[in-house]
């Protein structure tokens, strides 16, 4: 604020002051405001820009979208948390459009000049030479004496994953990997919160106990695991290390590191070792194979500084003390708010010598690993730690993102606008969906067993027609809980892995949307049309319906699901009406009423039409349930628009169909 003031004072037009969050341009503008005129822009619709305010706080993505109010207004740039523009491509693109006189930045989070240097490289081919002014909190505090600074600086790194990992991790996601889904989540898990070392030993470990089937995907895990390359979390180990580097600076020893798994940590050392030609006696490793007194001793000889590096796994996380210590390095973050307060009190003591410490997290960008982080910023927050750094772009480090990010991705290289649940899932798409389901089905000896137990020997003609008809008729299903229990178990192989949950969790934030393969869904209708017909044949009657067709459950519609970003909905619903306006033309109209379900989120669509032919007529009421329908939204009616022609799309195609066979 005072840099602001002096410069408006020496001439300059506008100051545009960027925060990396709207969570801090709340926090800050009510600040501003009290000692000058302040607008707050972060919406997109660039009122403050417009209003003349000599200060406008806002966000680097929102003053982009607003640039061309900005150009020749606004001569000078402050950025708070300017270590967030270092590698942040708005702030980049922001200043080379703007080009205003002078940029000044604040940051707590440059801790030396090497790190500085290392960093700005990108930064001043944008801005130009760059001049590091410091202070430390020491000297503030002999100033004022009221000065009160924060326990802890809160520093992120991402533990990125390289090509190889992220095969490995997708097969994982995507529950490609045949074996206990139980399992298969928990590895999962391993992998992104440990790294390798920890998830290889877990992987051969579930191998073992025939946890995981043995299958090209396993075999592939199996040679990824024999490469002797240090994993994701060793890597980010090393840049935190590099940057916040005890040999370099004793004031940050000992430096603690934190992770839950025994393999990991001992892979931490041989990486510091070998990677930072750090003596092996100044890194040491604290787990439960060290016995009590070696554990004091270990203790001691870090309060004696001559243990550099402690990586501790549970046993550190209690019950032992550094007040000296400098630097926690979080690894993974635990879901347990007990074993984090425990791990963030080896740091912030009331004891400690060095009045503020740096807390470093490593991460794994689009894994679950981010989901874990929202709790832990919020604990860290009422502590007294400076969280702003880690509130920036959250969004795009979750798992969502990446899934977000494939189906951009694959649609593209499709050349589509949309694309398959199967194919973005499992890699591939059955030919026939109907008969791969019902194959599932009559295979699965539970479903068997509770048919013969209703109807005795049947044949195969007949066990398949009540395989069809159990499917779409669903008073039929209570006929047992082992015909429902097996359904179950028959969709649960099909709808594999975490995305289903991040599929859902999209569709519900208007990011993605979908629609059901008319061609293919069209030939269950077609199914049961081509049923009725055959019944009123056998029963010499010249009228048959059925008002109970129902597609119902959500895992056998993922099998039809063509899923597409937000963005194509427009797109597809105007390519979806000119094919109805063709077929209405020919087959006359269709009515779909729909209605919702806020159980079960969902939007029930039903259709009613009629075929005659051959002195018999046929009336079928389908119908059609979309799940994960978001009711408060601008989007709904178009929404209700798609699948409304979606609906009628699959009813004119299984009319078509019908026609075909059997023509009037």
């Amino acid at each position: 604020m005072l840099t602001a003031d002096y410069l408006l004072g020496r001439g300059y037009k506008r100051i545009l002051v960027l925060e990396p969050t709207r969570f801090l341009c709340d926090q800050m503008h009510p600040k501003w405001r009290r000692l000058m005129e302040t607008g707050k822009e972060y919406e997109g619709n660039c009122w403050s820009f417009l209003s003349g305010y000599p200060v406008v706080i806002s966000t680097p993505q929102t003053a982009l979208k607003c640039i061309s109010n900005l150009k020749d207004e606004f001569d000078a740039v402050i950025i708070d948390e300017v270590h967030h523009a270092i590698t942040g491509k708005y702030y980049n693109e922001l200043i080379s459009e703007l080009k205003p006189r002078i940029v000044v930045g604040f940051t707590a989070l440059l801790p030396s000049e090497k790190a500085y240097k290392a960093s700005v490289s990108k930064t001043r081919e944008v801005v130009g030479e760059l001049r590091l002014l410091h202070y430390d909190f020491q000297k503030l505090s002999s100033i004022d004496p009221k000065f009160s600074p924060p326990k802890a600086l809160v520093d992120m790194f991402d533990s990125e994953l390289e090509n190889e990992e992220t095969e490995v991790y997708d097969i994982l996601y995507f529950g490609r990997l045949p074996g206990d889904m139980k399992t298969v989540y928990f590895l999962e898990r391993t992998f992104s919160r440990y790294g390798k070392q920890a998830f290889c030993e877990s992987f051969f470990r579930a191998m073992e106990r025939g946890k995981i089937a043995e299958s090209p995907q396993a075999r592939k895990v199996m040679r990824f695991c024999k490469n002797t390359e240090y994993s994701h979390k060793a890597r980010a180990l090393l840049d935190v290390l590099t940057v916040y580097n005890p040999e370099e600076n004793p004031r940050l020893r000992p430096v603690i590191v934190f992770t839950s798994r025994k393999a990991t940590a001992y892979e931490f050392k041989n990486a510091i070792v070998n990677g930072l030609k750090i003596p092996p006696h100044k890194v040491e490793v604290l787990t439960s194979d060290l016995p009590k007194e070696g554990r004091k001793e270990l203790i001691s000889r870090a309060k004696r500084g001559d243990v550099h590096i402690i990586i501790s796994t549970l046993v550190g996380e209690e019950g032992v003390d550094i007040p000296e210590a400098g630097v926690l390095i979080m690894t993974d973050v635990p879901k347990s708010p007990l074993r984090f307060y425990q791990r963030l009190g080896r740091l912030i003591r009331v004891s400690s010598p060095m009045n503020t410490k740096l807390f470093v997290i490593t991460m794994t960008p689009k894994t679950e690993e981010y989901e874990d982080l929202s709790e832990a910023v919020w604990n860290l927050y009422e502590e007294g730690v400076d969280v702003s750094y880690i509130l920036l772009n959250l969004e795009e480090k979750l798992t969502t993102q990446k899934l977000l990010d494939y189906i951009r991705e694959t649609t593209k290289m499709l050349n589509s606008k949309w694309a398959s649940y199967m194919l973005l899932t499992q890699g591939d798409e059955p030919r026939d969906p109907v008969e791969y389901y019902l194959s599932a089905l009559k295979s699965n000896e539970k479903f068997r067993e509770a048919i013969r137990q209703r109807f005795g020997e049947l044949s195969d003609e007949e066990f398949e027609k009540w395989t069809f008809m159990i499917t779409t008729t669903f008073f039929l299903r209570g006929w047992s809980d082992d015909i429902k229990k097996a359904m179950k178990e028959v969709e649960k192989r099909l709808n594999r892995g975490k995305v289903m949950r991040d599929f859902d969790r999209l569709i519900l934030e208007d990011r993605l949307f979908y629609f059901y393969d008319p061609e293919r869904l069209s030939d269950m209708v077609f199914m049961e049309l081509e049923r009725l017909l055959k019944t009123c044949e056998e029963n010499q009657k010249t009228f048959c319906e059925n008002v109970f067709f129902r597609f119902d459950r959500k895992g056998f519609l993922r099998l039809f699901t063509n899923v597409f970003p937000i963005e194509n909905l427009d797109s597809i619903v105007e390519d979806l009406k000119k094919t109805i306006d063709k077929k209405e033309k020919i087959f006359g109209s269709i009515y779909v009423a729909t209605s919702y379900n806020p159980s079960s989120k969902a939007i029930i669509a039903n259709a009613h039409f009629s075929v005659s032919g051959q002195r018999i007529h046929i009336r079928l009421e389908p119908q059609f349930n979309y799940y994960n329908f978001n009711e408060n939204t601008e989007l709904k009616e178009k929404k209700l628009e798609l699948i409304k022609l979606n609906v009628k799309d699959i009813c004119y195609r299984a009319i078509e169909k019908y026609y075909e066979e059997y023509p009037e």
